[in-house]
């Protein structure tokens, strides 16, 4: 029996155009009042995250930034952060202009304009820059904006093989100290975090499963990127969206229809409701 609904927010529960259907509403509202838990667990931070959680009512722990946060916004209480430390943040961004790397610095977590960049991107992100235009600060140079000893995570957009190798020297550098996700891969271009020690929606997971008092094999997880695998092998009910990559889909139990077909509704009243 699931007693706990987890889901992914873009290309899950959002449409395409950044909205939630009416059917995806409908459906975690009726299990909502049958008692079961529902939650998000997302990439995006608070403030951008924050008109879904408000349109669903969701008073419970939050998670955000792919784990690196958890937050009950309307106590505004911070229940677990793992920022990244200042001086990881300034190599990561060296080494990412070394070798032609596109980065982005993100201040704080509860920054409302979180996002720092000092060039232009040119490729397959371009559209998520300007989706988040009115969150971002085009500087002169990224390293003046790190002031304090944390910041909340640096992302690299580049060939993967080349961002696994700065992970790499990082790693030497700074054993231990830092989480990599990878979010996505788009136009040939990956999309990887990099947060403080003990960041990953898995490990926001057994947070979620203990705040609740739930198993994994009651939970219901809903997804649709590469930064929701590590959920999916855990949970007794993985759901990929019909558009997520074949990779992610073959982690699935079931294969719901498209984000913008109310993927997430339709999943939910065949097993749930």
């Amino acid at each position: 029996m699931i007693k706990l609904i987890v889901s992914d927010l873009d290309g899950t529960l959002l449409n395409d155009e950044k909205h939630i259907p009416p059917r995806n509403i409908n459906a975690l509202k009726k299990a909502i009042n049958k008692g079961i838990h529902v939650s998000i667990a997302t990439g995006r931070n608070y403030f951008s995250a924050k008109k879904y959680i408000e349109e669903l009512g969701l008073d419970v722990p939050i998670v955000l930034q792919n784990g690196a946060f958890i937050y009950m916004p309307f106590e505004n209480k911070i229940l677990y952060e793992s920022p990244l430390p200042s001086s990881i943040a300034k190599e990561i961004i060296l080494l990412a202009r070394k070798n032609k790397i596109d980065y982005i610095l993100f201040s704080d977590f509860l920054d409302k304009k979180d996002m720092y960049m000092d060039k232009r991107h040119e490729g397959g992100y371009k559209k998520y820059i300007e989706q988040n235009s009115w969150r971002l600060t085009y500087v002169d140079d990224v390293l003046k904006h790190i002031i304090k000893d944390v910041v909340a995570e640096v992302v690299l957009i580049g060939k993967e093989e080349k961002i696994l190798k700065i992970k790499e020297i990082i790693e030497k550098k700074f054993p231990g100290k830092f989480s990599l996700v990878k979010n996505s891969v788009n136009e040939g271009l990956a999309f990887f975090e990099f947060f403080g020690r003990g960041a990953s929606k898995e490990e926001a997971l057994s947070f979620l499963l203990n705040y609740f008092n739930v198993k994994p094999e009651e939970t219901m997880f809903l997804g649709d990127n590469y930064n929701d695998v590590g959920v999916m092998k855990i949970v007794g009910f993985p759901v990929a969206m019909a558009n997520a990559p074949e990779d992610v889909k073959s982690l699935a139990r079931f294969i719901s229809v498209s984000n913008n077909d109310g993927g997430v509704g339709f999943a939910v009243e065949k097993f749930v409701l």
